[in-house]
C-alpha cells in the first residue's frame, strides 16, 4: 500500500494514522478533517486563568491502550488521577452517596449494600434476593434494563443504574445492549447462578497494574492529542483541517476520496468519522454498508460550564459529583464538582462545576436559548446543591450527535456493515468498540492491522 486516508481527525483518525505509521514499510498518510480543530471532542478552553475541558475529562484504565499510548509518546509522567471519586445521586430532593457494596451500579456485597439511603427497604430486600433467582438465562443480547430489572428490581435500575450506565452514554438503559454497554453483567451471569456474587469476584482485577480508575493529564487531555500531532508530523504525515470528505469512490487502483480540497487517490481508507457521516462517505462503494451505518442513533448532550464564588454555596462540595436519575425530571443529567476533582482547574475563591443535559429522549435543553438554559440550570443547583447566588460565568458546548446509541445486537450490526465493506475501506471510532478514549484507540489499532493486511483493491 503506497497511499493511505484516514477521514475524521478526532482522537481516532489521529491514532488510526499513527497505528499505520508503525507498520514495516509504512504509506504516505493523509489525514482528512472538515473541521479546524484536530481531537474531535477533547478540547480545552481557557476559562477565566484556568484551562478547562468541555469534553470528556479522563478515559478509564480499564482498558490500557490510552495508557500505552501515552507511555509511546513520553507522556507517562503527566498522567494524573482525579483528587476525588466519591459521587453522589439525587433522589427525593436529597444528595445520597453511591451506595457500597456495587459494581457499575448493580448491588455486588449485599453485606456492605443493605442500609443506605438512596434505596428503599422493600427495594433492599429485592435485592436481597438476587442469589436466589438462579441463573441468568440470556439468549442472544437483550437490554440492560430488562436484565437489570429481572435481576434486581425496578427501583435498582431506575435510581442507579439508569443514571450510571445511562449515564455514561447520554442513553437509557431501556434501549441500551447489556452485552455492549454492561458486559460486566454479562460476564457475571456467565460465571455462576448470582449475577451480584461474579460482579463481587470480578471487583480483584478491575483496574489492570495498580492505575487508578481514570487518568487525566497535568495539563488536560489535550495534550495526548498535541502529543500524537508531533509524532505524525514528524513521520510527515499529511493534515488537512477545514477539508470536507464527500464520497469515496472505486478506482482501478482503489479509491479516490473527493473532497471540498479536491480529489485525493488512495489504495486503503480508514473512516473515523460518526456513523451517519460514514454512510454518507461508503454509499458509491457499498449501499448495504452506507444504509446500515445510517440506523445507528445518535445523542446529543451538552456541556455547560459555571463558574461560582465559593461562598455561593451554603457547605463546600464534597466528592466528585452527582448524577440525577431519569425520574427526576431535570434537565441536568449529572454535575462534576470539576474543582473538587481537578484541583488545577481552581481559581482563588471559585467553584466550577461541570453540568450534562441533553439525553436520548429528552433534548429540551436543544431548545432553549443559551440564556435561558445557563437561567435554567442555576435554578437547578439551587434546588440540588443549595447555590444561593448567579453564575459568575459560564461556557456552552452544544455536542451534536455525539454519543453512538448501542442497541441490542450492536455487534451483530457492526459485523454485517464490516461484511458488506470492499476490502481497503475500514472504519474506526466510538460506534465500534465502545465510547470513550481507549475504545477509539483500540478500534483504531484494529482498523490499521486490518488495512495493511489485506490487499486494497475493491472486490
Amino acid at each position: 500500500m503506497n497511499n493511505a486516508v484516514v477521514i475524521g481527525g478526532g482522537i481516532s483518525g489521529l491514532a488510526s494514522a499513527y497505528f499505520l505509521s508503525e507498520r514495516p514499510d509504512p504509506p504516505k498518510i493523509t489525514i482528512l478533517e472538515s473541521e479546524d480543530h484536530l481531537g474531535g471532542t477533547i478540547r480545552g478552553i481557557d476559562f477565566g486563568s484556568k484551562k478547562v475541558e468541555t469534553g470528556p475529562d479522563s478515559f478509564i484504565t480499564r482498558n490500557l491502550s490510552a495508557v500505552d499510548l501515552a507511555a509511546i509518546l513520553e507522556l507517562s509522567e503527566r498522567l494524573v488521577a482525579p483528587a476525588t471519586s466519591s459521587a453522589f445521586i439525587y433522589s427525593r430532593s436529597k444528595l445520597h452517596h453511591i451506595p457500597k457494596g456495587t459494581v457499575f451500579g448493580a448491588p455486588s456485597d449485599m453485606k456492605k449494600f443493605l442500609g443506605n439511603s438512596l434505596i428503599s427497604r422493600p427495594g433492599q430486600l429485592r435485592a436481597a434476593l438476587e442469589p436466589l433467582l438462579g441463573r441468568a438465562r440470556i439468549e442472544g443480547d437483550t437490554t440492560v434494563g430488562a436484565f437489570s430489572k429481572k435481576r434486581w428490581g425496578r427501583e435498582i435500575t431506575d435510581k442507579l443504574i439508569e443514571p450510571l450506565v445511562g449515564g455514561i452514554h447520554a442513553g437509557t438503559v431501556q434501549q441500551l445492549s447489556l452485552a455492549q454497554c454492561a458486559p460486566q453483567y454479562m460476564q457475571a451471569a456467565l460465571a455462576g447462578n448470582s449475577v451480584s456474587a461474579g460482579l463481587k469476584s470480578q471487583m480483584a482485577g478491575y483496574t489492570p497494574n495498580g492505575h487508578p480508575m481514570f487518568y487525566s493529564f497535568a495539563e488536560g487531555l489535550s495534550e495526548l492529542v498535541d502529543g500524537l500531532l508531533k509524532l505524525l508530523i514528524d513521520r510527515n504525515v499529511q493534515i488537512l483541517t477545514g477539508c470536507q470528505s464527500l464520497e469515496i469512490i472505486p478506482d482501478h487502483d482503489g479509491y479516490e476520496v473527493v473532497t471540498s480540497c479536491g480529489t485525493i487517490a488512495a489504495e486503503g481508507v480508514v473512516c473515523a468519522t460518526p456513523a451517519y457521516v460514514t454512510s454518507r462517505l461508503v454509499m458509491p462503494v457499498s449501499r448495504i454498508a452506507g444504509e446500515l451505518l445510517g440506523t445507528i442513533e445518535y445523542a446529543s448532550p451538552i456541556m455547560t460550564l459555571l463558574a461560582f464564588e465559593d461562598e455561593s454555596f451554603s457547605q463546600p462540595l464534597e466528592g466528585s459529583g452527582v448524577l440525577i436519575p431519569r425520574r427526576n425530571g431535570t434537565l441536568a443529567t449529572a454535575v462534576t464538582f470539576a474543582t473538587n476533582k481537578w484541583p488545577s482547574w481552581k481559581s482563588e475563591g471559585e467553584t466550577l462545576l461541570r453540568i450534562s443535559s441533553g439525553r436520548v429522549g429528552d433534548n429540551r435543553a436543544w431548545q432553549l436559548s443559551d440564556d435561558v438554559l445557563v437561567a435554567s440550570l442555576e435554578s437547578e443547583m439551587e434546588q440540588i446543591l443549595g447555590v444561593r447566588a448567579r453564575s459568575t460565568r459560564h461556557h456552552i458546548s452544544r455536542w451534536k450527535d455525539r454519543i453512538p446509541q448501542f442497541k441490542p445486537f450492536h455487534s451483530e450490526l457492526i459485523q454485517r456493515i464490516r461484511d458488506n465493506l470492499p476490502v481497503g475501506i475500514e472504519l474506526a471510532g466510538a460506534p465500534f468498540l465502545g465510547v470513550g478514549i481507549p475504545a477509539c484507540i483500540s478500534s483504531s489499532a484494529l482498523a490499521a492491522e486490518r488495512l495493511s493486511r489485506n490487499s486494497f483493491k475493491p472486490r
